[in-house]
Order: structure tokens, then C-alpha cells, then sequence
């Protein structure tokens, strides 16, 4: 694999440093997923998260998180690394419209913080991976229900 230098590790796995906030820095990594996924909307870059982006991102997290562990944090789920809220949130948008954003931003966050069985049970997996899993599930659980919700309303 491709020698990645700490400094990029840290920039990536702390979502532009968002996850750096003394404050909520959860919510401040969710929050940058928004505004990226508002951006990419936006200028026609995406019409949404499909496959490919949805699975390139959790890829790309799993890594990042799992460098982010072993070189720079030395803990199991450091509270500066986000890039797997941004992954969960991208997962909470899957096939999603823009007008999603806002709801998706809610409801994940409320999944991602009290974490209601089965998500925390995901916590368990080791390395990058438990650190991602979790915010899978909320975003998969998230992205589920808006899909209900579109479907009835």
C-alpha cells in the first residue's frame, strides 16, 4: 500500500480538522458531510449517493480511520477522528434527493449519539472498521427510514 504521511492521515481522518472542535466534534464532522454533499449537488457534480460514491467513501474511511488509529490517536475510537461520521452520513443520503439533507443531518446525528441496538453493537469490530461500523448503521438505519417516510408521504 501507498506510504501516506501522517499530517495527511490527520487532515483526512479529522474531516479538514472539523473533528478538532472542542466542541461536539461529531456533529462538526457531520456537519462538514453536509456542506460537501450540498457542494457536490450543487455544481451537478452528483445527482446522488449512489453505489460507487457510497462504497468508495466507506472504503476510503475504513483505511483512513484504521492509519488514524495506529499512527496518531492510539486509542479504539477517538473522539478527533469523523471521517467515519462522514462516511455515515453519506451512507444516510444513499439514493436520497437534496431536499434529504437537513432530515438525513437529524436523524443521524440522534442515531449516532444514543447508538439503539443494533448499532452499538457494531462498535465491536477491531480497528478502522469499529470505527466506522457504527456510524453505518445509524446512517443505514437513517437512510431506510427516510426511504419510508418518501415512500408514504
Amino acid at each position: 500500500m501507498m506510504k501516506i504521511k501522517n499530517s495527511w492521515i490527520k487532515f483526512l481522518a479529522t474531516g479538514f480538522y472539523s473533528g478538532l472542535s472542542p466542541v461536539a466534534p461529531g456533529t462538526a464532522g457531520t456537519l462538514l458531510g453536509v456542506v460537501l454533499l450540498y457542494l457536490s449537488f450543487k455544481i451537478n457534480l452528483i445527482s446522488q449517493v449512489d453505489f460507487p460514491l457510497a462504497f468508495l467513501v466507506v472504503l476510503s474511511s475504513v483505511i483512513i480511520a484504521q492509519l488514524a488509529q495506529e499512527r496518531i490517536y492510539q486509542e479504539k475510537d477517538a473522539s478527533e477522528i469523523v471521517i467515519d461520521e462522514l462516511a455515515g452520513y453519506c451512507l444516510a443520503m444513499y439514493l436520497l434527493p437534496i431536499n434529504m439533507l437537513i432530515p438525513a443531518f437529524v436523524l443521524f446525528r440522534i442515531f449516532d449519539i444514543l447508538k439503539p441496538q443494533p448499532i452499538d453493537k457494531l462498535e465491536q469490530f477491531r480497528g478502522g472498521l469499529g470505527v466506522v461500523m457504527d456510524d453505518l448503521g445509524a446512517g443505514a438505519i437513517t437512510a431506510v427510514l427516510l426511504h419510508f417516510i418518501l415512500l408514504f408521504v
